[in-house]
């Protein structure tokens, strides 16, 4: 307006001390994004009705599902070759070469890992106050050696579907049984966890509220020292971060879930799922991997979000592929037999 006074200019003038803290301070990391909504949703859910008729026991969630076949995923994963190509081809280049070897050794590093994963839980049940309560899981695939069952059931149920004849149908048959025990008994592993989280006695409650009537100064170095023991780290905070919102209302308008994570370093990779109005899963997946930052440094976000949406389509397709996969073995029992499962009353074939 005519006759108002301008904003005053403020300037500030910083002592070297106070430029050191600037420095020292928190900075927003570098992360990529991947979304993918192509999960085959009817299938899981009809697993489930199929789990359901087999045994009382075989209560998972399709949550369980996601979960357990993150860790599938983790320990399988193999990159696609235009990846491999590309950051080779940037491996010669004298800008990119040490962000190229960077992201090549995560890539070609990330088979055979288990991550340690913070699943926050819904805490309103019992604790409308806390709203959420943390709990870190790590899929027990070598215990329950989980992988070798699966393939060996998969096997087994090939040569049962050529020969049609009863041991084949016998070895399938025991294999079976020893392999939907083993789920059902992760499933029950899972929901047990589950159910600590919920009442607040989990790890990574129990250490939140240990801190919490600590001093400030003990807070902040308690809470690093996880971040420098792996096993600590696993057991409190986890090393990456899986929040399922779950299914949306008929009337509401998600249609996406990104999720947050802490500040921990440790937590490399962040997926948040929800299911829409319409029964479309989302999947979003942030990456804060340390090659990410590398490939930024360089102009190469392109070939960073190229990883990311790989690492992203290769657990939703490999996904789809488990749950058939989990159907067909499941399906193939006399147990769970129906003329529409199984045309003209023989077994399924491979």
């Amino acid at each position: 307006a005519p006759g108002a006074a301008h904003p005053e200019h403020l300037a500030f003038a910083w002592n070297p001390a106070e430029y050191q803290l600037l420095r020292r301070s928190s900075k927003v990391a570098n992360e990529v994004t991947a979304e993918h909504e192509g999960v085959q949703l009817n299938a899981m859910l009809s697993l489930r009705q199929l789990f359901k008729r087999r045994s009382d026991l075989l209560q998972l969630t399709v949550n369980d599902l996601l979960v357990l076949y993150r860790a599938i995923h983790a320990a399988s994963y193999q990159p696609h070759p235009d990846i491999i190509d590309q950051l080779e081809q940037l491996a010669r280049s004298r800008t990119g070469a040490t962000a190229a070897r960077e992201a090549l050794a995560a890539v070609r590093n990330e088979a055979g890992k288990n991550p340690a994963i913070l699943i926050p839980i819904d805490a309103t049940p019992l604790s409308p106050r806390d709203r959420v309560h943390p709990m870190c899981f790590e899929v027990p695939l070598q215990e329950l050696d989980l992988l070798a069952m699966h393939e060996r059931a998969t096997q087994n149920l090939g040569l049962y579907g050529t020969a049609f004849g009863e041991p084949e149908y016998e070895r399938f048959d025991r294999v079976q049984r020893h392999y939907l025990a083993l789920l059902a008994g992760f499933g029950q592993l899972f929901s047990a966890a589950r159910e600590l989280a919920t009442r607040g006695e989990s790890a990574s409650v129990g250490s939140i509220r240990l801190l919490a009537y600590m001093p400030t100064s003990w807070q902040r170095l308690l809470d690093r020292i996880p971040n420098q023991v792996g096993l600590l780290n696993d057991l409190i905070k986890g090393q990456e971060v899986f929040s399922n919102l779950g299914a949306a209302p008929r009337d509401s308008s998600i249609a996406r879930f990104m999720t947050a994570k802490d500040d921990n370093e440790n937590k490399a990779l962040v997926w948040g799922v929800v299911t829409d109005a319409h029964g479309v899963m989302r999947i979003t997946l942030r990456d804060f991997r340390p090659h990410v930052a590398a490939l930024l440094a360089v102009g190469r976000a392109d070939l960073a979000e190229f990883i990311t949406k790989d690492y992203l389509n290769a657990y939703v397709m490999g996904l789809n592929d488990y749950i058939r996969d989990l159907r067909r073995i499941t399906i193939a029992s006399r147990d769970t037999y129906t003329p529409h499962d199984l045309p003209g009353g023989r077994a399924i074939t491979a």
